[in-house]
Order: structure tokens, then sequence, then C-alpha cells
């Protein structure tokens, strides 16, 4: 056998070599690829937790500050007595007639948070809706208005409108020992 075929035998054996190789382990490269995909999503994890285990001072704090603004009422006290007069005044406040107010007969809880939901049919002017829903979203985290039906009124009532809302509102109990300091 001449050198020169000698040198494509073995130029030819290390390709065929190769290409086995190559084809024996796409199996494994396809395991290291999920291996390398789980540890960049497990780093990403990683990184996300150790954020906001940075923030945890910040968000005591302005968790703590939100507790604050919510109103604390006595256990086993009905909460929308206090809470329907106060939405009566707001609207009364903008010139919004409330028609008929009603509160939910559940009591939704969430940790030491609970939350109500309050049905009121109104009657007034779009300007006196827009401040009461103004006034009503400047309280921050005590209320939110979930749903809010318009429609115009017709008749002796033309250029008014009509309509309902619900709103949850969100409060705290008083821990049985009397006063916020126990419920902390």
């Amino acid at each position: 056998m001449a050198p020169r075929e000698r040198n494509l035998l073995f130029a030819t054996l290390a390709v065929a070599l190769l290409a086995g190789t190559w084809a024996f382990l796409a199996p494994q490269r396809a395991e290291w690829k999920d291996y390398r995909d789980r540890r960049d999503d497990l780093d990403d994890r990683l990184a996300k937790a150790e954020r906001m285990l940075g923030q945890q001072a910040d968000v005591e704090s302005r968790l703590a500050e939100f507790r604050k603004g919510v109103p604390v009422f006595a256990e086993g006290k009905r909460a929308e007595a206090e809470l329907l007069p106060e939405v009566d005044r707001m609207a009364s406040r903008h010139g919004l007639a409330l028609v008929r107010r009603s509160a939910s007969d559940k009591e939704r809880e969430a940790g030491d948070l609970y939350e109500t939901t309050l049905t009121c049919e109104w009657e007034g002017t779009l300007d006196a809706l827009v401040h009461f829903l103004y006034d009503q979203q400047s309280q921050g985290v005590v209320s939110d208005i979930r749903q809010l039906r318009i429609q115009p009124q017709s008749g002796a009532k033309l250029g008014t409108l009509k309509g309902g809302f619900e709103m949850d509102c969100a409060y705290r109990r008083e821990a049985a020992g009397g006063g916020e300091e126990a419920a902390e």
C-alpha cells in the first residue's frame, strides 16, 4: 500500500470515527442542553429570590404603612354599619344620590385583612359621579369599585344619569385582647 493510500485510509477512518462518535453522543448532547437550561432557570429563580430578600425591609415598611390606612373594627361588629354611611356621606358631598344601598352578608378573609362588598344604586350628574369616583380612588387601598354601571335617564330627569356600583372595602378586625397592637 502506497503512503498516499494509507494517509487517505487513516483520514477516512478518522472522519468515520468522528461521525460515529458525534451520532453516538447526540442523545447526551440533548440531555446536557436540558441540564444547562434547567441550571439557567434555577439561577434565574435564585437571583429573583435574592432580589426579593433584599427588598424585604422595604416591603415590610410599605405593608406597615398600608396597615395604618386600613380601618379597624371590633371583632363581631358588622363593618358595613360604618362603611355604608361613610359611602353615603362621600356621595352626598359630591351631589350623588344613593337611591339604594346594601352590603354583602359574606365577609372574605385574607390573613388579618377582611373584605366585604357594598352594592349601591345611584342617580346624579356626570360631574358628581366623576368627583365621587375621584374621592373614592384617593382613599388608596381602603376601597375599590369592581363594577360600575351607567345609563342616561329619560323623561323629567333628562340630563342626569343613573346606575350602580359594587365596591369592595378592606378592613381589619381588632384582636380579642383589645387594641390594634395585639393584632400585630
